[in-house]
C-alpha cells in the first residue's frame, strides 16, 4: 500500500524542520566554541600582560586545600615550578617574619562576610633576601554561605616600600631637625644690661616647650648671676593650666636663685584664660609690656636716691 501524499508531505516537513535544528545547534555550537577559543584568548592575552609585569595569579581551593600559582609567583618567591607542595600549610612555611599576619588575614576572611581580602607582608626567598608583596583577593562562596575558593593577584611592592621607608626616615629627620631648632630658638636669651635678662616667647606653649624655658632661664641666671628676668609673652596666643603652672614654677625656681621675674606682654585673651584658670601669679611681676618691663628692671637696679 502506497503512503499517501498527506502522510508523505509530513515525513518531509518533519525531516526539513529536523535538518533546520540540526544547522541550528551545529550554528549555536560552532558560536559558542568561537565565544570559547575567544575567551581563551582573552584569558591567555590577560595572563601573558600580567606575567610580563610580574604580577602573578593566585587561587586556594578551600574545599580540597589546594593551590594553584601562576609563573610569575613562582618568580617571586624565587622558586623553581612544581617545588612547592601547593597546600595552605605548606605555602606558611615559606613564611617567617609574617607568618602570624597572614594566618590573621587569611582566618578573618574566611570568618567574615566580606569577599574582599588584601595584605602585605615580607617573603624570605632561598638565596637570603627579602622581598615585600601585596596580594589582592576576592572569595567566592556557595549557595549556602559557605567560602570555597580564594583567589588574586599578589605583586612585589619592595622597591615601594625602600621609597615610602626612606621618606618616612627622612619626614622623620626633618621632625627631628625642627624640634632642635624649636629647642634652640623656643627659648631665647637676651642680655640686654649687666643682671638684666629678657625671654621672647613667641608662638604656642606647650608643656615641654615650657620645660625649656625653666632650663634655659635657670642655667643663664646663674651663669650671668642676672637679678631680674623679663619674661615676654606678646607672642603667646593663649595658654592653658599646665602651661601657666609650669611658668609660675620657673618663676619660683629663678626666684630661688635671688632674681625677680617680671612677665610682660600678656595679651587679653591670655589674661582671661588665666583668670578662668585660677592660677596664682604672684610669683610674677606683672608690666604691660617689654619697655615697661625694662623700665621697672631698670628702677629695680638702680633705684633714684632717696632725698
Amino acid at each position: 500500500m502506497e503512503p499517501s501524499s498527506s502522510t508523505s508531505d509530513a515525513v518531509e516537513a518533519g525531516k526539513a524542520a529536523l535538518a533546520k535544528a540540526e544547522q541550528r545547534i551545529a550554528d549555536l555550537e560552532a558560536r559558542l566554541a568561537l565565544e570559547l577559543a575567544q575567551q581563551r584568548q582573552n584569558q591567555h592575552w590577560l595572563y601573558s600582560a600580567l606575567e610580563h609585569a610580574n604580577v602573578g595569579i593566585w587561587e586556594w581551593d578551600v574545599t580540597l586545600d589546594k593551590i594553584t600559582w601562576s609563573d610569575a609567583v613562582y618568580r617571586l618567591y624565587g622558586l623553581a615550578k612544581g617545588s612547592f607542595v601547593p597546600t595552605y600549610e605548606e605555602y606558611l612555611k615559606l613564611l617567617d617574619q609574617d607568618r602570624e599576619k597572614m594566618r590573621e588575614s587569611v582566618s578573618r576572611t574566611l570568618a567574615s562576610r566580606d569577599p574582599h581580602y588584601y595584605v602585605e607582608h615580607r617573603i624570605e626567598r632561598p638565596d637570603g633576601t627579602t622581598r615585600w608583596v601585596s596580594s589582592h583577593g576576592m572569595m567566592s562562596y556557595d549557595e549556602h554561605g559557605k567560602p570555597y575558593r580564594l583567589a588574586g593577584a599578589i605583586t612585589d611592592v619592595t622597591e615601594a616600600k625602600r621609597v615610602e621607608q626612606e621618606r618616612l626616615a627622612m619626614q622623620q629627620r626633618i621632625i627631628d631637625a625642627q624640634a632642635q631648632a624649636l629647642r634652640e630658638l623656643g627659648a631665647p636669651i637676651i642680655p640686654l644690661r649687666d643682671r638684666t635678662l629678657a625671654m621672647p616667647l613667641v608662638g604656642a606653649l606647650t608643656r615641654e616647650r615650657a620645660d625649656q624655658v625653666t632650663e634655659a632661664l635657670l642655667v643663664a641666671v646663674s651663669e650671668r648671676q642676672a637679678h631680674v628676668v623679663l619674661l615676654d609673652v606678646t607672642g603667646v596666643p593663649e595658654m592653658d593650666t599646665d602651661v601657666a603652672q609650669a611658668l609660675v614654677r620657673t618663676a619660683e625656681a629663678v626666684r630661688l636663685l635671688g632674681a625677680s621675674v617680671v612677665l610682660t606682654g600678656v595679651r587679653p585673651q591670655v589674661a582671661r584664660a588665666l583668670v578662668g584658670l585660677d592660677v596664682d601669679m604672684g610669683a610674677f611681676v606683672i608690666k604691660a609690656d617689654l619697655q615697661s618691663g625694662i623700665e621697672h628692671a631698670a628702677r629695680m637696679l638702680d633705684p633714684l636716691p632717696s632725698r
